[in-house]
């Protein structure tokens, strides 16, 4: 036999069982590293987006924002402070162990009574979690509660093992996370990767890729590249210029991404600080020209709006959507019934580097709309994990803070609740309205939708015309992804990878 057809034929079993045994791999690029994997120990969409693999919440929320089952798989009001759900029977936790009601309970009750937890504000409306049997929960709330299922299905409502967290504690856990989703935790390597391997036994069924790669890229001209080149699958936040590159490599695309973020600009009323003024604040709204940044900087990539508002986000007065307000004369005139002159005023523009498309440069034309009505700027950008430590979590900021904040709750209430007197930014906007609070503890308990509609319209012109923050525009953003791969954005922004599949 000729020897090369000999040795074909000898090495075509060992080729077969390498195929055979070959793993479908997706890469996925963001800007940002997670913070670790306590779901409840972070509030950041870039955050959950890789979280979401691994934890299930007991309602799921489809790419159509329709809300399905999830851990529960049926649920029904049975008081006007309680709601009944069945939970999904044969789950098990990526250690083998099975899902309970009693992990429903310590997952719930954690998030709901825990003060400390960047998320609390958004549970702690929740009174009890009363275990009927080892499938069926009650949760009791402090009053009607209109927004349960959209609380236990968002952003940090991940439900946790008990057994592995009392074992080995939220440390170890944060390092070695377990959950019940359809990847299972391999390894982190911090500002670098975050590898995910496929659980066989998940509930949903066994995903389409054996392993999954998180990559954290800050550098957009990076990520491209790498998209481009093949090294990713799927890239986060492409800047705006890079659209056309991408779509005519002939290896990937780019495709636009509705979000329901907001950027906006975090004001610091604090007496003592400069933007303790209202007039001074309203200034810096009037000198930003909000199109102008949509157009100049975003690339026409975003909608203005006066308000954290946006279509589908319930209660929200969209008159205050897709406008705003410009005139840097009457900016000027402000400033002087402050009684300053301009070019007396030195503002300290602070933001991330690398968390939101063209955060920097978005900083940096700010900056240029305050010098041309006559006020010295300064500009601090760090890269996001600095940022947060260094400014947005210890309460730091000089003057504003640029930040985009996303509605996972889709509701106006959630827009608002983190600015209410006793919220989680009462320490970095030292902002406290008795009226607004008043609005929004109607809205939380409401449940005739016409009334609090109306008292969540009356909050958010409260804080409209009060300018504890200034928002600029309703963030939209291109993602691109590989021809390989058959996949769609989400409006939410997470990274549910069982929907991924190879497109060949």
């Amino acid at each position: 036999m000729n020897s090369p057809i000999r040795a074909i034929l000898i090495a075509l079993p060992v080729l077969l069982l390498g195929l055979a045994g070959a793993q479908r791999e997706i890469v996925i690029a963001q800007g940002v590293d997670v913070t670790g994997f306590d779901p409840h120990g972070h509030h950041t969409t870039a955050v959950e987006a890789v979280h979401v693999n691994l934890f299930d919440y007991l309602v799921w929320r489809d790419a159509d924002g329709v809300q399905e089952p999830g851990l529960a798989v049926s649920w029904e009001p049975v008081a006007e402070d309680a709601w009944r759900f069945e939970l999904r029977q044969g789950v098990t936790w990526h250690d083998g162990a099975p899902f309970t009601a009693d992990d429903v309970k310590f997952t719930i009750e954690r998030v709901a009574f825990d003060a400390s937890l960047q998320p609390y504000d958004s549970y702690r409306i929740i009174r009890e979690v009363e275990v009927v049997g080892p499938h069926e929960i009650i949760i009791h709330t402090h009053g009607p509660d209109p927004l349960l299922l959209n609380r236990v299905g968002r952003l940090s409502s991940g439900i946790v093992p008990k057994h592995v967290v009392e074992a080995i504690g939220w440390d170890g856990f944060n390092e070695a996370p377990i959950g019940t989703g359809p990847y299972r935790f391999v390894e982190w390597r911090r500002d670098d990767r975050i590898i995910l391997e496929a659980f066989d036994d998940h509930w949903r069924g066994r995903p389409a890729y054996d392993r999954v790669v998180h990559r954290t890229i800050p550098e957009s001209s990076t990520r491209v590249a790498e998209l481009i080149s093949g090294g990713v699958h799927i890239a986060t936040n492409v800047p705006p210029q890079d659209a056309d590159r991408v779509n005519a490599s002939g290896a990937a695309t780019v495709g636009l991404q509705p979000t329901t973020r907001v950027m906006m600009l975090i004001m610091n009323t604090h007496e003592d600080a400069l933007t303790g003024d209202p007039r001074i604040r309203e200034a810096i709204e009037l000198a930003i020209d909000n199109q102008l940044l949509v157009d100049a900087v975003m690339d026409g990539l975003g909608v203005p709006t006066l308000a954290r508002v946006s279509p589908g986000i319930g209660g929200s007065p969209l008159e205050l959507w897709n406008t705003y307000t410009y005139d840097p004369e009457r900016a000027i005139e402000l400033i002087r019934e402050a009684g300053y002159e301009p070019s007396d005023l030195t503002i300290k523009v602070e933001g991330p580097a690398g968390r939101y498309p063209l955060d920097t440069e978005l900083a940096e034309v700010i900056a240029v709309m305050l010098n041309e009505i006559g006020v010295n700027t300064e500009i601090e950008v760090l890269e996001w994990s600095a940022f947060q430590s260094r400014i947005w979590n210890a309460d730091n900021i000089t003057h504003f803070a640029i930040m985009g904040l996303a509605n996972s709750m889709f509701d106006n209430w959630f827009s608002m609740r983190a600015i209410q007197c006793d919220g989680a930014y009462r320490n970095r906007v030292y902002w406290c309205h008795e009226r607004f609070d008043e609005l929004m503890a109607l809205a939380q308990n409401e449940t005739d939708l016409e009334r609090r509609t109306e008292a969540l319209i009356e909050a958010t012109y409260i804080v409209y015309e009060e300018r504890p923050w200034i928002t600029l525009f309703q963030s939209q953003v291109l993602v691109g992804t590989s021809n390989d791969v058959t996949w769609q954005p989400r409006q939410d922004e997470l990274l549910w990878m069982f929907a991924a599949r190879p497109a060949n």
